[in-house]
C-alpha cells in the first residue's frame, strides 16, 4: 500500500508517516521544510501546496491521501495582533487555496481515500464541563475566541473534502482533532510569532526536577487528552473500514480533570512522587473543557482509544528512549 501524507514535516504529519512504514505502508511525504525520515520506503517531495508545479513532481498511484497540511497559530510567525493582513493570507492561502489544489489532484488523480485532519475549533462554543460532544454537530465557532480565522478556514476546507467526496465518489474522512500529544523534535511553539516551551512539556520537566506542579483554573475541569497512536489509529481504521465518508472526533470519552492531569504527570515523571508539592492557581483561567463521545468510533471502527496513564508512560519511554532531554539540553 502506498500513502501520499501532506504536511509530513509536521509534529502530527512525521509521526504518522513513521507509523505507516513500520506498518510496511511505502509514504511519500511533501512539507515545506526537510523531512527527518530516512527510510528506504520513503520519498520526500518538498514544496508548497500553494504551487502548481508541486503536484507535477507527485505519483498518482496512491492508495490513501492524508492530508496533515495547514497553517495554525503554533506555527505562524505571525498573529491577528502582531501583522493581522499577513496572517489572514496564511490562513485563506494555504487552508482553503492550498487544500482545494490537493483536491484537485485527488480528483484527475482518481485517488480514491482521502483523509483530511480538522480543528475541533469548529465546536469551541460547544465545549462544556458536563456532556460529551457528538461527531456531527453543525459548526459553532467562537468569534471572540484567539482562533478564529484557523477555525473558519479549517472548517470551509473540511466542507470542500465533503463536496469532493460526494460529486466525484471519493472516500473522504475528516478527523476532529483537539490539542495532540506527543514528543516533538523541538519543544517548543510559537506564541504571537515567539518561541515558547509548550506548556505540557514545562510541567513534565518541572516533574522531572521535582519542583512544585500548578494546577491552573478550575481543578475539576475535564478535557480529552488524545495521544498521537489514536490518531494513527482512527486513520488506518477509516482506511480499512468499508465505509465511504464520515467525520469522526479523535477523542478518548476519558474527560480527564485538570487535577487528575498534573497529579499523574507528577506520578508518571517524578524521582518521587510523593514529595511533589501541588500549588492550586484559580485565577490562571483555562477553558478547553471539550469532552467527545467516542462510541460511534467504536462501533463503527473498532476504535481503542490510549487512555491518560498509558499516554503518560508511552511520553515517557519515547522521552528517554530517544534521549530528547539530552537533545533539548534539559538535563
Amino acid at each position: 500500500m502506498k500513502a501520499l501524507i501532506f504536511g509530513a514535516t509536521g509534529n502530527c504529519g512525521t509521526y504518522c508517516a513513521r507509523k505507516f512504514l513500520d506498518a510496511g505502508w511505502t509514504v511519500v511525504g511533501v512539507g515545506r521544510s526537510e523531512a527527518k525520515i530516512c527510510n528506504d520506503q520513503f520519498t520526500f517531495v518538498r514544496g508548497d501546496i500553494r504551487d502548481d508545479a508541486l503536484y507535477s513532481d507527485l505519483p498518482t498511484d496512491v492508495d490513501l491521501v492524508v492530508n496533515f497540511a495547514g497553517v495554525q497559530p503554533s506555527i505562524l510567525s505571525t498573529s491577528e495582533k502582531t501583522d493581522f493582513a499577513s496572517t489572514m493570507d496564511q490562513y485563506v492561502g494555504v487552508n482553503i487555496a492550498g487544500v482545494l489544489k490537493i483536491l484537485e489532484f485527488v480528483r484527475q488523480s482518481d485517488i480514491k481515500s482521502y483523509v483530511y485532519t480538522t480543528s475541533h475549533r469548529d465546536y469551541e462554543n460547544y465545549w462544556s464541563n458536563d456532556h460529551f460532544l457528538e461527531n456531527d454537530l453543525p459548526p459553532s465557532i467562537n468569534y471572540k475566541g484567539d482562533h478564529v480565522m484557523y477555525a473558519i478556514t479549517k472548517t470551509s476546507a473540511k466542507m470542500m473534502g465533503d463536496y469532493y467526496g460526494e460529486a466525484f465518489d471519493i472516500r473522504t474522512f475528516n478527523l476532529r482533532l483537539p490539542m495532540i500529544f506527543l514528543v516533538p523534535d523541538a519543544p517548543y511553539y510559537l506564541h504571537h510569532g515567539e518561541m515558547t516551551t509548550m506548556p505540557f512539556l514545562q510541567v513534565i520537566r518541572n516533574a522531572l526536577d521535582g519542583k512544585p506542579l500548578e494546577i491552573w483554573g478550575d481543578p475539576e475541569m475535564v478535557r480529552d487528552y488524545v495521544h498521537v497512536d489514536n490518531l494513527f489509529s482512527l486513520i488506518i481504521r477509516c482506511f480499512d473500514s468499508q465505509l465511504e465518508r464520515g467525520t469522526f472526533n479523535v477523542g478518548t470519552g476519558e474527560a480527564v480533570t485538570t487535577e487528575r492531569f498534573i497529579k499523574t504527570i507528577g506520578a508518571t515523571f517524578a524521582p518521587d512522587p510523593e514529595a511533589i508539592d501541588y500549588i492550586y492557581r484559580p485565577e490562571k483561567r483555562t477553558y478547553k473543557c471539550a469532552i467527545y463521545n467516542v462510541e460511534e468510533q467504536k462501533q463503527l471502527l473498532g476504535y481503542e482509544p490510549v487512555l491518560l496513564e498509558d499516554m503518560l508512560k508511552c511520553l515517557k519511554k519515547t522521552l528517554v528512549d530517544g534521549k530528547y532531554l539530552e537533545k533539548w539540553g534539559w538535563v
